[in-house]
């Protein structure tokens, strides 16, 4: 007996899948509308991202050139020749640089008020016009590169863009060189291999004047692209929108803007062929997905058919456990679920006991995350007098917790152990969470600050049963915004003092102008004031200066033109300067210098600043009629250069703090000593930039105070030597010369200068091609970029080394990084020079007429 009703239909299992299939038909018909619909949409935006991707790659093209133009230009300007005013050799220099970069650029040489000195275009002597840009009132004002707008040429007369840098005269942008750059440079950004089949692309310029186009190009360079798509680069850097073409085409166009140069690239896709396309791909999409409709069909009958022989295999099974028998073997069972019950269990039970493990491995982690923090957990249960606490706070304290009441003097102070008493009775009481900054004791006799957090645990009739909470050592914190605040003081001080030093000169000026503005001064009285307030105009721009020196060496903008100089020289030069105080202070200035000359690689002038503010401390800080002495010692590897004096001493709290900014010593009211404390930390910085140290030694108040300079001294060399690293290349032996650099044009212009020098020259673009040539060549010098695709060039240095035609060349690093630890990064590489792009032509000659000197000994 089944007890069912007879008059229920069954039906096969195969009937209802197939049934389930049918069913699904339809909502699968109004879902593969809406995929058609949404992959239509999807297939659009794609496109529309392709196109933006390739616009992007052509606005970086362009911007490539552009910047390849800069560098030839910023190349140029550094040529002697302008220093020297010989335009001529200028333009002969330039004329004959820009022949390898392409014949559609040619530069030009500005005045301020736009009048072209020289034009390659035209021989040099001809007659130029005036020819003012707003570009170029742009570089004069900032003293940065630029990038002109579109305009019309007036000697080549035609359409043309340039790339304008300054060119600076003795510290000064007195020119502007221009590198101008015709349509046809920017040919092979529009080629058919980098646009779309069909599709219109324009290259524009800040003003969405065109500049080249890939359609109708003669008749659309200089003209204005569509308002539409010129309103759209106006408000957004790049995007999609629909327009037309100059023909009246319908376009889908992609456009980008530089925000390098602000030229932009646009890309325009007819509707017609992006429909056409996109019906394509649909009509196989529904293909596919008819396809698909038919394989599940086939599918659902042999799953079917799968499923029900393995459900009436399953009913054998089910008898035979109802009789008690052993369930005979499931010969065609094609469900796995079934047969995996039983194993179901253990797998469970190593599962579990592997989420054990992995719980244990977290709290493992987590008490280190608790050591590393110095942060603990602890919790209180009040029906007990032990506190419970994590693995990590005994490691705070570096012993273990007693009870509360036995903390008191141990590991807790006597007023944060109140402190803790009086939160923790509260909590007690009326419930709630609390926190203390608290003084705690360590094991090893130090004093430590905790961030202790504490919050009240209620039990079910809404008592409180236990208190637990966190605490965490924040001494380091504590410590620093203790630095901070004596930072934000000594800059209260230093803005104290710098009132008062700016109101002192002030003064007598303010005064003396009043003086002036009276009738029937006498001659004398007028000069007499005029030096009274040009001395101390010149007081107040000593002031501006220092402040203005400290903040570039402090920030790392101070480039350093080091030489090899002798310090008896540079210690010379100091003391003249302090002549004037040491004398109106009565001082008696002992100046001891080495009996031969001793040389320091280093810049002549920061190393007199250095030495000056020495001495103008020492004569500062001694009272009148003074001692100071200033010695010279040189060692094997060093120089020690010694200030001492017998004025007001300092404190060993002052020496230690006597290099920081804004410190000085002991001030009096009336601000005699005057200064801004800025000396000491600027002489530091200067001595550590030269790969020095400085120390301050005193014996105390009123025993004055010595300083010490050590310096690394240069390594000796004779007369002969000397010579050569000012003498021409024509003293020295012909060089073998390499020249390594990706970008062709800077390699172009390092080949010239060099070659104009009568040696012998190879120029590689790639790291691999260098090494294989020089095996070969064994060059005596070699010119490296460090930013070589592949392999850059500190790793190319190393392998140089490496090779037995290279190992004893001269390497120079030619890049532009110039940081302190970038010439560390090239000298640990093997590199002999560092010269920082663009590069100084006339430290290039030395560096080569040095290496040939060395060739011909």
């Amino acid at each position: 007996m089944t007890g069912t009703s007879p008059s229920i239909v069954r039906r096969p299992l195969r009937a209802y899948l197939l049934w389930l299939v049918l069913a699904t038909l339809l909502p699968g018909v109004v879902g593969a509308s809406l995929l058609f619909v949404h992959q239509y949409q999807k297939a659009r935006a794609e496109i529309e991202k392709n196109t933006l991707q390739t616009v992007r790659a052509l606005v970086h093209g362009a911007d490539n050139k552009l910047l390849q133009a800069q560098s030839i230009a910023q190349t140029l300007s550094t040529i002697d020749a302008f220093e020297a005013g010989d335009f001529a050799r200028a333009h002969s220099q330039a004329r004959a640089a820009l022949t390898f970069a392409g014949k559609g650029m040619n530069a030009v040489l500005r005045d301020r008020s736009g009048q072209q000195l020289f034009n390659t275009t035209v021989a040099y002597g001809s007659a130029l016009p005036r020819h003012p840009s707003p570009s170029i009132d742009r570089v004069f004002a900032t003293g940065e590169p630029a990038v002109s707008n579109v305009f019309q040429g007036v000697l080549r007369k035609s359409a043309l863009a340039s790339v304008d840098v300054p060119v600076r005269v003795g510290g000064q942008v007195r020119y502007v060189l221009s590198i101008g750059l015709g349509p046809e440079e920017f040919d092979e950004l529009l080629t058919p291999k980098s646009v779309p089949e069909g599709a219109v692309a324009s290259l524009f310029d800040r003003n969405g004047v065109i500049f080249n186009r890939n359609m109708n190009r003669e008749k659309s360079i200089g003209q204005p692209v569509n308002p539409l798509l010129r309103n759209a680069a106006a408000r957004s850097s790049e995007g999609t929108i629909d327009s037309r073409s100059r023909e009246g085409k319908p376009l889908l166009t992609s456009f980008s803007r530089s925000s390098f140069s602000g030229w932009g690239v646009a890309i325009g896709i007819p509707r017609e062929t992006l429909r056409n396309e996109l019906v394509d791909q649909l009509a196989l999409m529904a293909g596919v997905a008819a396809a698909l409709f038919a394989i599940g069909m086939c599918l659902a009958w042999l799953i079917g058919g799968r499923l029900a022989r393995s459900v009436q295999a399953l009913s054998g099974q089910a008898l035979a456990l109802g009789r008690g028998d052993v369930p005979p073997p499931l010969p065609e069972v094609h469900v796995r679920e079934a047969a995996d019950v039983a194993s179901a269990i253990g797998d469970a039970a190593a599962l579990l006991a592997e989420r054990s493990r992995q719980l244990a491995a977290k709290e493992s982690a987590l008490r280190e995350t608790h050591m590393l923090a110095r942060f603990g957990t602890w919790q209180w249960n009040l029906d007990k007098p032990e506190i419970e606490v994590s693995a990590s706070v005994p490691h705070i304290f570096g012993r273990p917790v007693p009870p509360f009441a036995e903390q008191r003097g141990s590991i807790l102070t006597e007023e944060s152990w109140l402190q803790v008493q009086r939160l923790t009775g509260e909590l007690v009481r009326v419930g709630g969470s609390g926190k203390l900054q608290l003084h705690a004791l360590h094991a090893n006799g130090q004093r430590i600050w905790l961030d202790y957090r504490c919050e009240s645990v209620h039990g079910p009739d809404g008592k409180v049963v236990a208190l637990r909470g966190s605490m965490q050592d924040i001494t380091e914190r504590v410590r620093a915004e203790e630095a901070l605040r004596q930072a934000d003081q000594r800059k209260n001080e230093f803005l104290a003092m710098l009132a008062h030093e700016l109101r002192n000169p002030l003064a007598p000026i303010s005064s003396g102008a009043q003086l002036l503005g009276q009738d029937g001064l006498e001659p004398a009285r007028t000069r007499q004031i005029s030096a009274i307030i040009a001395r101390q105009a010149r007081h107040m721009a000593g002031l501006v200066d220092d402040l203005l020196d400290v903040s570039r060496v402090t920030r790392g903008l101070v480039v350093l033109t080091k030489e090899r100089i002798d310090i008896n020289a540079v210690v010379l030069d100091a003391t003249e300067q302090v002549q004037a105080l040491v004398r109106d202070k009565g001082h008696w200035l002992e100046v001891n210098l080495l009996p031969e000359p001793c040389f320091v690689l280093g810049d002549r002038k920061r190393l007199v600043q250095v030495v000056g503010n020495l001495l103008h401390n020492a004569a500062k800080f001694t009272d009148r009629g003074g001692h100071i002495a200033v010695s010279l010692n040189a060692g094997g590897d060093a120089v020690l250069l010694e200030v001492r004096d017998n004025g007001i001493g300092m404190l060993p709290a002052d020496m230690e703090r006597a290099f920081d900014m804004f410190v000085q010593g002991e001030r009096t009211p009336d601000r005699s000593l005057g200064g801004l404390g800025i000396g000491l930390a600027l002489v530091r910085s200067l001595v550590e930039l030269h790969g020095g140290s400085v120390h301050v030694a005193s014996g105390g108040q009123g025993m004055g105070t010595s300083f010490t300079v050590r310096l690394p001294r240069c390594v000796e060399r004779g007369a002969a030597d000397a010579a050569a690293s000012e003498g021409a290349t024509a003293q020295g032996g012909r060089l073998k010369v390499l020249v390594v650099d990706d970008n062709v044009d800077a390699a172009q212009v390092l080949a010239m200068v060099v070659g104009a020098q009568g040696h012998e020259l190879r120029v590689e673009h790639g790291s691999h091609e260098a090494l294989a040539l020089a095996e070969d060549f064994a060059p005596d010098l070699c010119l490296l970029d460090i930013g070589l695709p592949e392999m850059d060039g500190y790793e190319l240095a190393r392998r140089l080394r490496q090779l037995p035609g290279t190992a004893h060349a001269t390497l120079v690093a030619v890049t532009g990084y110039g940081q302190d630890q970038d010439r560390k990064n090239s000298a640990a590489a093997g590199f002999d020079h560092h010269l920082v792009k663009p590069v100084d032509m006339a430290a290039l000659d030395k560096i080569v007429a040095a290496v040939a000197a060395e060739a011909s000994d």
